[in-house]
C-alpha cells in the first residue's frame, strides 16, 4: 500500500512484478522471469533489486538459482515475511485435509504453492540451492517482523497465527520470524561464504502490516475518529520509511 509512489517520489525506478496467485514455485518463478526481462528492457538496466514479500522471495530465490541468464542480472534481493524455512501452518493444514481442497480447486484456481510452503519442501530446496546461492553474485539480505499480541493480527490470519504460535514460536500470522530469518550464512561447495544480512521491523507488524496495509484492531475505539487517522498515517510513514532504507541500502550494490 503506496510503497511504490513513497519509492518513485525519492528517484528510485520501481517496476511491479505479477505473477500467478498461489500457483506452484515453479510456475511463479517463470513468470517472475518474464516480468525481470520486461524491467530490464523497460529500464535499459544491466542489473536489478528485487523486493520481495511473502512466497515473492521464494520465487525470486528459485528463479536465480534455475535461470542462470537471469542470475547474473540481478544485483540484490531482499526479502520480507518469506518462508524459507517454509511454515508449519501449511504443514497442518496439508496434514488435515487441505491437500484435498487444493486439489479440488485446481481446475479453477491453481494453489499449488500451497504445497511448496511445507517445512520439508522448503528444506530440500535449501539444501540444493545454498551452494548455487553462495557462489553467485547477488546480494541477500532478509526482514523480520512478529505480531506478539494474537487481537492485533488481521481477523482471518488468526487461526494460523495460533498454529505457528504453538509449533514454532513468535510469528507474523503467516510465517515463523525464524523462518523469515533465513540463514545468516551461505556456504558453497569450493569454501565460498556469502553473509545474508538479518534485519527486524522496529516495531510489532503481522503479515499484511508487512506491505503497508492496517486493519481497525491494532487501534482503539477510544482513539477517536481524528486519533485514529493519525495513528494509521504515522504507521504507513513507519512501513513506508523500511522500504526506503532497503532501496537506500541496495542502490551502492553496483
Amino acid at each position: 500500500r503506496g510503497i511504490r509512489s513513497r519509492l518513485c517520489e525519492r528517484g528510485f525506478k520501481v517496476h511491479h512484478a505479477h505473477v500467478p496467485f498461489a500457483a506452484s514455485a515453479e510456475e511463479r518463478a517463470n513468470e517472475l522471469k518474464q516480468e525481470t526481462r520486461r524491467a530490464l528492457r523497460e529500464t535499459g538496466a544491466e542489473r536489478l533489486h528485487i523486493i520481495a514479500h511473502s512466497m515473492g522471495g521464494l520465487d525470486a530465490r528459485r528463479m536465480i538459482v534455475d535461470c542462470d541468464e537471469t542470475a547474473g542480472s540481478i544485483a540484490s534481493l531482499t526479502t520480507i515475511g518469506t518462508p524459507h524455512h517454509g511454515t508449519s501452518f501449511a504443514d497442518v493444514a496439508l496434514a488435515k485435509g487441505g491437500g484435498k481442497i487444493v486439489d479440488t480447486l485446481s481446475g479453477y484456481i491453481s494453489l499449488e504453492g500451497f504445497k511448496d510452503l511445507t517445512r520439508p519442501t522448503c528444506a530440500a530446496f535449501n539444501e540444493r540451492a545454498e551452494a548455487l546461492e553462495a557462489e553467485n553474485g547477488v546480494a541477500y539480505q532478509t526482514w523480520t517482523s512478529a505480531e506478539p499480541d494474537e487481537k492485533s493480527v488481521f481477523l482471518p490470519m488468526r487461526p494460523s497465527w495460533r498454529i505457528i504460535q504453538r509449533e514454532e514460536g513468535e510469528n507474523d500470522g503467516l510465517v515463523a520470524a525464524t523462518s523469515q530469518a533465513w540463514t545468516g550464512e551461505l556456504r558453497g561447495k569450493q569454501g565460498a561464504a556469502k553473509k545474508v544480512a538479518q534485519r527486524r521491523f522496529p516495531f510489532d507488524a503481522d503479515h499484511w502490516n508487512q506491505i503497508g496495509w492496517w486493519h481497525p484492531n491494532r487501534w482503539s475505539r477510544a482513539d477517536g475518529v481524528f486519533g485514529v487517522k493519525a495513528k494509521i498515517e504515522d504507521y504507513e510513514r513507519q512501513v513506508g520509511a523500511i522500504y526506503l532504507e532497503i532501496a537506500e541500502s541496495v542502490s551502492a550494490i553496483a
